[in-house]
């Protein structure tokens, strides 16, 4: 068979679809498999894919694509001269994607119930969210509707994605710790003042490794708090996994540090637990305030992309103390050290 795969989506989403990826070569190597993925998570599909079989596009212009008549058409030469038997959309793919699935004559067109899209059509098949189930899951149910097989059959929950990550050979005098203060909305990030201060109180006794954002103006800890700013995703997740932990807000880095199977104390409040990765829930500390009205305000399709709060602003993030976050810091640390 021949797959085509939309999934232009963020770094957190992608991480948690990497398994149905990596689970349909393993279980289908004779299957040829086509991603449509945004260049930044290009590299987590590989070794599993040849540089063919990923389609690099920008997720915004791939969105406005009706506004660029030439790429447009050079888009539906593209899935048509590819003669798919099926499309698989995650649940977050946008208009243009439904529309080049239906341009590419796939009699079976796969994704997710209730998606936020203008065009509401293309869909052959719509799966819809189980109660009690998180994104990593919905995804992995999509993919479960492809013809298979039933031997061997398609496994009941996703395995956690396969990273390329290279541990220390042996463990250091001082733990390391990776902090990421960065997100990709506003109202998602704990304050990078107190990170900062974090950061700083850490390195007393922990080597830590502050992460430094392309192009970002953030206010930045004093040494001996290292700085590095990875050149691209993959090297982020050499630093992230050979680190004893990871520091940060409910974003990508998040999401690749966890898959890496470093431990995590991450700071939340707007988003939703659906969202968070179903493996190493051991090893994951996410802090969110309890007893908050207004938390998640975050929606499963559709996103205020704001603070909610009006009486109190981002009560939820500020809910975190400096002395709180790094007395959780260092329990993670002194139970990973047993």
């Amino acid at each position: 068979m021949k797959i085509l795969i939309f999934k232009l989506s963020p770094i957190g989403d992608t991480v948690m679809f990497l398994p149905v990826v990596q689970e349909l070569r393993r279980l289908r190597p004779e299957w040829q498999l086509t991603v449509c993925t945004t260049p930044v998570c290009a590299g987590l599909y590989r070794p599993g894919l040849d540089a063919a079989e990923i389609w690099p596009e920008d997720r915004d212009v791939f969105r406005r694509s009706w506004r660029r008549p030439n790429a447009l058409l050079a888009w539906f030469r593209r899935v048509r001269k590819l003669k798919p038997d099926a499309v698989l959309l995650s649940f977050d793919q946008s208009s243009m994607a439904r529309i080049l699935a239906v341009a590419s004559g796939a009699p079976l067109r796969i994704g997710g119930a209730e998606s936020a899209v203008s065009w509401r059509h293309g869909l052959t098949h719509e799966v819809a969210i189980r109660p009690g189930h998180g994104l990593a899951q919905w995804d992995w149910e999509m993919a479960g509707t492809l013809p298979i097989g039933t031997s061997p059959e398609w496994p009941k929950t996703p395995p956690p994605p396969q990273l390329p990550v290279a541990r220390p050979s042996s463990r250091q005098d001082r733990p390391r710790i990776v902090i990421h203060a960065g997100a990709s909305r506003t109202y998602q990030l704990w304050a990078a003042e107190r990170y900062v201060q974090l950061a700083e109180r850490l390195a007393v006794d922990c080597e830590v490794i502050w992460i430094v954002e392309p192009g970002a103006v953030r206010a930045a800890p004093k040494p001996p708090v290292k700085c590095a700013e990875p050149p691209d995703i993959l090297e982020f997740v050499r630093i992230a996994g050979s680190s004893d932990l990871f520091v940060g807000n409910h974003s990508g880095p998040f999401h690749l540090a966890c898959a890496a199977g470093t431990p995590c104390v991450v700071v939340t409040g707007p988003t939703l637990p659906v969202c968070d990765p179903p493996w190493a829930t051991e090893h994951t500390m996410i802090l969110r305030m309890p007893g908050l009205a207004c938390m998640p305000c975050d929606k499963l399709v559709v996103s205020p992309n704001r603070c909610t709060n009006v009486q109190t602003p981002m009560a939820c993030m500020n809910y975190w103390t400096v002395e709180a976050v790094e007395q959780v810091c260092r329990g993670v640390l002194a139970r990973r050290s047993r």
